[in-house]
């Protein structure tokens, strides 16, 4: 996140904090866990239909996978206010956690390919 512009000024003012003021846009509510492993589950259960998954457009597909989202998190408490936001949203929370684990994959195998040194061998 960029940092906004230096604010203030006078002797008494902190440097840093004046030079790396929080931005003052808002934010909107952060993800739970549980919605998104929902979300993870209703994305996998869409794309991995036989029938369906690869046989419709984008927009269809995300249509689909905010429907079943919103059926598996319905009852759950706070998940009205979540719920209500458009395909959008949840196709972008979704393209973080695949960029998540594609990350914590990449550390993986490159873990399992170091050597390893200091143990004796068998």
């Amino acid at each position: 996140m960029p940092c906004s512009p230096p604010v203030g000024g006078g002797e008494d003012t902190d440097l840093l904090a004046a030079t790396f003021a929080p931005a003052t846009m808002a934010t909107g509510l952060g993800w739970t866990n549980e919605e998104r492993a929902a979300l993870s589950t209703s994305y996998l259960s869409t794309s991995l239909d036989a029938v369906k998954g690869s046989d419709q457009t984008g927009t269809s597909f995300w249509a689909v996978v905010n429907a079943k989202w919103k059926r598996v998190l319905a009852g759950h408490p706070g998940a009205r206010r979540r719920t209500e936001s458009d395909d959008g949203g949840v196709q972008k929370q979704c393209g973080k956690i695949r960029r998540g684990l594609s990350k914590f994959g990449s550390y993986y195998l490159a873990v399992k390919r170091l050597s390893v040194t200091g143990n004796p061998s068998d």
